[in-house]
């Protein structure tokens, strides 16, 4: 790690007066930014600063803080974060402190420095309390899991997709009019609608960004507790079950998340079908705008763009990032990943390789797992385990699905109708370019937009301040240094114990992890072993490929191991490539995980730093099952 985060420090005197000698991370206060970043804290809300008061600072200091690496692994734009974040902190808490009452864990809290997300857990310890939750939750989650098809796909699925079409629909003048229309002085309407419809539909953007993130959550822990219910049975059942078995036992899931690459491979199978007058443009080095054109001129070009735009929306909305930076992009906006990822699979189809999972063998080796387990228990023990089974097969889908239609698709159409007003801002003459807009966050936008239709009705020739400008300016170079910072990966003084499972499954944190984290920050590390989740079985020896951003995941060599802080859905296209998966974050319930699962490929996730001790090139061995990942021989 960085030296300017802050060495560990040892825990501080305790009311009796003993000192403790357990390390631990720095306080918030303690950490030492680089001057650059001096002044982050104007571009993001109080409420999600650190030791504001002295009663918050006592607080925040008595508390275990991770960061959220998982979500943050770069610095996230003030707007980008007003929304996200926002949604955290209350649709993700309010779901298990108030909506299912989850038993042992009331909520997280969550706090930002220089962009990055620190979170804490808030647990319940109260016994009576927790009795009082565990019925409620009871009740609650019974009636999703019996009810979850027609809840899912009767009310979910539609009303997500509606708050993406009313977004969508929002109308975002270019620029203000010169003089309003005549229909203000025909109809009596008393004043131009144009400056309230910005307002408005600036506000009712934001109202629908949240709405969709409350709806993100809504599914969402009731399906990694369903998973936990039945790892928890598998376990006690059967004392000797590995995470690896559990895991092939809910493989082979028909998901949403898996359509995109599905579409590129019934698309690369089209080409080859069409023959080489679609092959040799696809295979070319041409942009993919030169591509299309080129394919349309064309009459089996012309089947394969009809074919195209048949599945680019929704399936295209992927964004190149993880769907939380606005910068990132999309691939409806940006076609070179999906065009990328065909030439690669046309390659492989003329190689004589098969595309995707061989979800048929996936679902025998499943049945035929699940079917050797069922065959050691009585009546009564399988009928438990048929519950938990069928419980979490119901709603497991949920895990990965949610990641496509809220972080991928809405994002995308939440990202490119800002876009819009950015572009209203820059016609006004308040900043330089559309992309300024999410330097500032969203209350500060709410302002910025007001300014403009304020300028617009004084008149031409009103003054417009360029204070927007350089705000925007020194920002934009902040967060430059935002990126190249490195965060310390915990603040405060580590439990005793990780006993949440929500952290160890989602994040994949810990009580080893922790101490590691700890051995790292005081160097005393192994810099040769790391250890993580045994996520997807098998063992496999080969040169790493570290990749830390999806832009990069074209650079991925056949047979080579994929090394990442995280992945997400857009990266699936590069699995059928990789050996096996190391990541630095998530759990056995993460989407590396999963994905490794269903095709099959040995991976490690949640080793805590892989990204900055293993470089592309080194030569290493992973073991899917144990956890373990060696470096065998280091890059020249």
């Amino acid at each position: 790690m960085g030296s300017d985060q802050g060495a560990p420090a040892t825990a501080g005197e305790d009311p009796s007066g003993t000192v403790e000698s357990r390390e631990r991370f720095p306080h918030a206060g303690e950490l030492e930014l680089p001057e650059e970043l001096d002044g982050w804290e104007d571009m993001y809300p109080e409420y999600f600063q650190f030791e504001l008061t002295d009663d918050r600072t006592d607080y925040e200091r008595d508390r275990f803080w991770f960061w959220d690496k998982k979500d943050t692994t770069e610095p996230v734009m003030p707007w980008d974060m007003t929304i996200s974040a926002q949604a955290w902190q209350i649709a993700m808490a309010q779901n298990t402190s108030r909506v299912f009452a989850i038993p042992p864990s009331m909520s997280v809290d969550i706090r930002v420095v220089a962009g990055y997300a620190y979170f804490t857990g808030i647990n319940v310890e109260d016994e009576e309390l927790l009795q009082e939750r565990a019925q409620i939750f009871a009740e609650r989650s019974e009636y999703y899991y019996e009810n979850y098809d027609a809840l899912y796909n009767g009310i979910w699925l539609p009303a997500v997709k509606e708050i993406g079409n009313e977004i969508d629909s929002l109308d975002v003048p270019a620029e203000l009019p010169e003089y309003v229309p005549d229909d203000v002085i025909t109809e009596a309407k008393g004043q131009s609608q144009s400056t309230l419809d910005v307002i408005r539909n600036y506000n009712r953007l934001t109202e629908l960004a949240l709405e969709g993130w409350q709806r993100h959550f809504e599914f969402l822990y009731l399906a990694y507790l369903a998973y936990m219910q039945f790892t928890e049975t598998s376990r006690e059942l059967f004392p000797d079950i590995s995470d690896d078995a559990i895991g092939k036992m809910v493989s082979a899931v028909e998901a949403d998340v898996f359509r995109p690459d599905q579409e590129l491979n019934e698309l690369a199978e089209l080409a080859v079908e069409l023959g080489d007058d679609v092959i040799d443009v696809l295979t070319s080095d041409a942009s993919p705008d030169e591509k299309m054109e080129r394919l349309r001129e064309t009459e089996a070009g012309s089947e394969f763009m009809d074919r195209f735009d048949e599945v680019k929306d929704p399936w295209f909305y992927m964004t190149y990032g993880d769907g939380f930076h606005s910068y990132k992009g999309s691939w409806i906006e940006d076609f070179k990943a999906p065009f990328d990822h065909l030439e690669s699979k046309i390659d492989r189809l003329q190689d004589g390789e098969e595309l995707g999972r061989d979800f048929e063998a996936l679902q025998d080796e499943r049945d035929e797992i699940v079917d050797e387990y069922r065959r050691y228990l009585d009546p009564e023990e399988r009928e438990e385990f048929d519950h938990a089974y069928e419980t979490c097969m119901t709603v497991y889908e949920y895990a990965e699905n949610h990641q496509f239609w809220i972080e991928n698709w809405l994002h995308t159409i939440i990202f490119r109708k800002m876009r819009e007003f950015g572009q209203l801002l820059v016609n006004h003459g308040l900043l330089e370019d559309e992309a300024d807009i999410f330097l500032f966050n969203r209350f500060e936008v709410a302002e910025l937009l007001e300014e403009a239709c304020e300028t617009w009705a004084l008149g031409r020739g009103a003054f417009v301040s360029e204070r927007w400008q350089d705000r925007a300016e020194e920002r934009r170079q902040m967060f430059e240094a935002a990126k190249e910072w490195d965060p310390s990966p915990a603040l405060g003084e580590p439990p005793e114990e990780v006993t949440d499972p929500l952290m160890q499954m989602l994040w994949g944190i810990t009580t080893e992890k922790v101490e590691n984290w700890l051995d790292i920050e005081s160097e005393a590390g192994d810099e040769t072993n790391l250890e993580g989740f045994g996520s997807s079985s098998g063992q496999v020896e080969g040169p790493a490929r570290v990749i830390n951003d999806s832009s990069d995941i074209d650079k991925l060599e056949e047979g080579e191991v994929l090394v990442a802080p995280l992945t997400n859905p857009a990266w699936a296209p590069i699995f059928p490539r990789a050996a096996g998966a190391v990541t630095d974050d998530g759990g056995i319930t993460s989407h590396a995980a999963i994905v490794c699962r269903e095709y099959g490929l040995p991976a490690v996730t949640g080793t805590g730093h892989a990204t900055s001790v293993i470089e592309t090139g080194d030569l290493i061995r992973l073991d899917g099952e144990t956890g373990e990942v060696e470096i065998l021989e280091k890059a020249e």
